[in-house]
């Protein structure tokens, strides 16, 4: 594994690339967005960068998947609350409401869905054919279904579009995510990525105050919310976790930049 590339070049590398246009993030489920990249969006927004959050679910099943909550709130009721959530969020992130796309698969069986999701995923694309940068679930890396089948369907139609922006896969669901939720729901890859990565580090320390508000709007997930409930979806340690860290780590295939002489 090559091991993390941080400091100056990291910053050099995001620097020559913030001002360039238009940046597209997709995300799982609503939260997915602010936990791998809240910061870097923030940072994104303040430089200029158009960014387009795109979820892939709906999220309606995190309290019946996770905890066995299936009443107060039911399923259809968790989509609507986390919809108005994640638009919360993406206001506190600095995001206009029409930066916000919902494609409303059903969560934990985006896999029942790929061809139409597929599709979806295309008129994305097609809105956005300028994207500069693309953020999404590492394909390999991620364990949970629905986020490693959304990097792997966005890559390909990258590739079937041919399309080049900066790819930036990122991993939330990883083992000891899994451990710490308690749930899982695999689908594993065929195979391992077919470029070779690099770890970069985006310092987010100016805007972890913005991550922490913006992960606060994410109240179903982060709080005790239904009456059932003894423990968020989002486990408190991982909350601490994600809340703590100073920088947001994302896997690049394309060739690294030659590393500047002087900044």
């Amino acid at each position: 594994m090559t091991p993390p590339l941080l400091g100056t070049w990291t910053e050099w590398h995001l620097r020559a690339r913030r001002s360039e246009g238009t940046a597209l993030v997709f995300a799982p489920h609503p939260d997915d967005e602010v936990i791998a990249c809240g910061g870097t969006i923030a940072r994104l927004v303040a430089g200029g960068t158009r960014v387009h959050v795109v979820f892939a679910t709906d999220g309606a099943m995190s309290h019946s998947a996770v905890l066995g909550i299936h009443t107060d709130p039911t399923p259809a009721e968790l989509r609507e609350i986390r919809r108005r959530e994640a638009r919360a969020a993406a206001r506190t992130l600095g995001l206009p409401e029409d930066a916000v796309r919902f494609l409303d698969f059903p969560d934990t069986r985006l896999a029942d869905h790929l061809t139409t999701f597929r599709a979806k995923v295309l008129e994305v694309l097609d809105a956005h054919p300028g994207a500069v940068e693309v953020y999404l679930p590492h394909e390999v890396r991620e364990l949970n279904a629905d986020h490693r089948l959304t990097g792997e369907t966005v890559l390909g139609c990258l590739a079937e579009r041919e399309l080049s922006p900066t790819v930036y896969r990122y991993v939330v669901w990883d083992e000891r995510t899994e451990q710490e939720f308690a749930f899982v729901n695999r689908n594993p890859a065929s195979g391992g990525s077919g470029a070779a990565e690099r770890l970069i580090a985006v310092d987010i320390t100016g805007q972890l105050p913005i991550k922490r508000a913006a992960l606060r709007e994410h109240r179903t997930q982060v709080e005790l919310f239904a009456p059932g409930q003894t423990r968020p979806v989002v486990p408190e340690p991982f909350q601490e976790r994600v809340l703590a860290a100073r920088t947001e780590e994302f896997w690049i295939s394309a060739p690294a930049p030659a590393r500047p002489g002087t900044e």
